[in-house]
């Protein structure tokens, strides 16, 4: 409709968050990497217009669209704050300003890529900080519903702070260092625990992280006697970690390893992690799967919605029912205590009086306009801007509220734009 209305110019979009997941005072921006690349590589083949062309619905529609779809390229502009960023509801992550039908094509794409990858990030970030100083690993790859999800949230949650990741991907494209304990199904190959002990350690002998069985972890500290000197790490997957990491660092400690350290798993969370370490429970690092995979699912509501709209040689705020919460372009500008969004002429005034700019240009006319950060200046661009938070805020029960306020200008534009 867009294009036979000839609605052809450009609309500016906001992605943002709408509120906080329950126990949440702040996000972590992440996705934008992935979703440069979405942009970047988004077309429409061939054999994909024509089955468009073909469907009943679309028999009406002119040839010119399909021609248009043929020939689309993302020729927009698009403008985010750094991922790693904290971020609140209501300020634009990512700002795209291109024709309004490109804008339509990418919104659910958009939407998904930064939504799980934020929600991620934002997880693994809350379990890091509570961990004490102790590591956490992502193990949610087999959580995920396929390759793609698992690289995406393996991506989110090492630049949320975990320390390693299961994922073979990742470790390969990303450089995010690998994680495992010996498998089950190795132990049951070989039938016969010390041969497969032998064969681990023949082929990979400084990666001698083990995994005792679950039944009886204590017992299984006996399976590793006979190369208790090899053996850096035990995994205990255990709903009482409490209790039985204490048993089994006993019987390390009286077995001659206590050099050994404990790895706990078992539908761990923020909120078992802390509760673990103000327990002073004796695990050393902590492994998290469906609590990371499925973090997208916990409330992390992002929309992605139009602000602006040019209406002839004029761009005209937006501010109906279906519109972002705020029209016009805007900006985001963080003081040492608190946020003012405002609009985008107003960001240099802002700047005099002290505030950080947050939102930045990553891509004009398509192309990006510099490459992706490593993921270690990421990662430590998340720690720093955690770490500033002030405690209420982190907090992961009870969190305060980080104030978030818009100037007057941005207020007075949304009273004239909804009249």
């Amino acid at each position: 409709m867009y294009h036979a209305d000839g609605l052809w110019g450009d609309a500016t979009f906001d992605l943002y968050a709408r509120g906080l997941p329950d126990g949440h005072g702040y996000l972590v921006a992440a996705g934008l990497g992935p979703l440069l690349d979405h942009l970047s590589a988004l077309v429409f083949t061939d054999e994909e217009v024509e089955l468009l062309r073909q469907e009943p619905r679309f028999a009406k529609v002119a040839p010119s669209f399909f021609e248009a779809l043929r020939r689309f390229r993302f020729r927009g502009e698009v403008w985010a704050v750094p991922e790693g960023t904290v971020v609140y509801p209501g300020e634009p992550i990512v700002r795209v300003t291109a024709p309004l039908l490109a804008c339509t094509l990418l919104e659910t794409r958009a939407i998904q890529i930064v939504s799980a990858a934020t929600a991620i990030a934002t997880r693994a970030a809350r379990m890091v900080d509570v961990a004490g100083g102790n590591s956490v690993f992502d193990f949610g790859s087999r959580r995920c519903p396929g390759p793609e999800s698992a690289l995406l949230a393996a991506r989110a949650a090492y630049i949320g702070g975990v320390s390693a990741t299961t994922n073979a991907l990742a470790a390969l494209h990303l450089g995010i260092p690998p994680m495992g304990t010996m498998a089950d199904t190795f132990l049951a190959a070989y039938g016969d625990d010390r041969l497969a002990f032998e064969a681990f350690r023949l082929h990979f002998p400084g990666l001698s992280h083990l995994s005792l069985p679950d039944d009886d972890p204590v017992d299984g500290v006996k399976r590793f006697l006979p190369f208790k000197k090899e053996v850096q790490t035990v995994r205990i997957d255990h709903e009482d970690l409490d209790r039985m990491s204490r048993l089994v660092r006993a019987a390390l400690d009286r077995n001659g390893m206590r050099h050994v350290r404990i790895l706990g798993s078992g539908h761990l969370d923020e909120a078992r992690i802390r509760r673990l370490v103000d327990a002073g429970a004796p695990i050393q690092l902590f492994a998290v799967g469906r609590a990371l995979a499925t973090a997208s699912d916990q409330g992390t509501r992002v929309a992605f919605r139009i602000a602006e709209m040019m209406r002839g040689p004029h761009a005209t705020p937006v501010a109906r029912a279906g519109s972002a919460p705020y029209p016009g372009r805007k900006q985001i500008c963080r003081y040492a205590d608190r946020d003012v969004l405002c609009l985008e002429h107003e960001a240099w005034g802002q700047a005099q009086m002290g505030a950080a700019p947050l939102l930045r240009a990553v891509m004009r006319d398509g192309e990006r306009i510099e490459p992706d950060p490593p993921l270690a200046l990421i990662r430590q661009h998340r720690a720093a801007q955690v770490a500033a938070l002030p405690p209420t805020v982190r907090d992961i029960e009870r969190p305060g509220t980080w104030p978030v306020t818009i100037s007057d200008a941005l207020a007075n534009l949304s009273l004239s734009a909804g009249g």
